[in-house]
């Protein structure tokens, strides 16, 4: 049975390929496909339909997205859109089982009071803190706030589930923010040992390398208004 050491969560931000990549991990006859995305980027989707095609390392037998496990969000709506969507959307016409590998926002906000149990934080105060953009501990409070929250909450949730899904799957696929890759990958290693990285997968719209794209003109002239 895998146990996550978490005390290596977050303890380098080493990024092994610029985003969006797969790592791929192995340890005897368990494998963790790791699509460590860029959300909604092009590149992410074909990422997602490699590791669905007969081009994958393996098949995958149960799928992991970032999606809070409350549910939210997680609407055949964003499908086209998303690509944490689009990937539990492949799993499903597949048959496999998906799991919902973040948390809600009442579990998010319930990271915080449990560390400062003197303050009351909202929804508000959540929305402020991912408005920040990238987790800090010296770029204001709620880049701080936010970093906690990753440290504390929901990276530890997400690889918690990794493993459990190891323990009982023998091929994960996992479908996380490349930012959290990053946050988890010590983790991970430790598991699994170094892991494989694929960075360049085929362009499921189509080949268009050798297309010359040559425009027209319509002699539309730039007049003053």
């Amino acid at each position: 049975m895998f146990v996550p050491n978490l005390d290596l969560l977050h303890k380098s931000s080493e990024r092994p390929e610029r985003e969006p990549y797969i790592a791929i991990f192995r340890k005897g006859e368990k494998i963790l496909i790791y699509i460590a995305e860029k959300h909604s980027a092009n590149e992410s989707f074909d990422m997602t339909d490699f590791c669905f095609s007969d081009k994958s390392p393996a098949a995958p037998q149960v799928v992991l997205v970032e999606f809070e496990r409350s549910g939210r969000k997680a609407g055949t709506g964003e499908i086209h859109g998303n690509n944490l969507a689009y990937a539990a959307a492949r799993a499903t016409e597949c048959g496999l089982p998906v799991i919902f590998a973040d948390l809600s926002r009442d579990e998010c906000l319930d990271v915080w009071r449990k560390r400062y149990p003197e303050r009351i934080f909202t929804d508000e105060d959540l929305r402020r803190a991912r408005r920040t953009g990238r987790p800090s501990t010296n770029k204001g409070e709620d880049s701080l706030l936010l970093y906690e929250l990753e440290l504390y909450g929901r990276d530890p949730f997400m690889v918690k589930n990794i493993v459990a899904a190891l323990n009982k799957y023998e091929v994960v696929l996992a479908v996380f923010g490349e930012g959290h890759y990053r946050a988890q990958r010590l983790v991970l290693e430790d598991i699994m040992g170094k892991p494989e990285y694929i960075k360049d997968v085929p362009n499921t719209r189509g080949d268009f390398s050798n297309c010359k794209i040559v425009p027209i003109d319509l002699g539309v002239t730039i007049a003053e208004r």
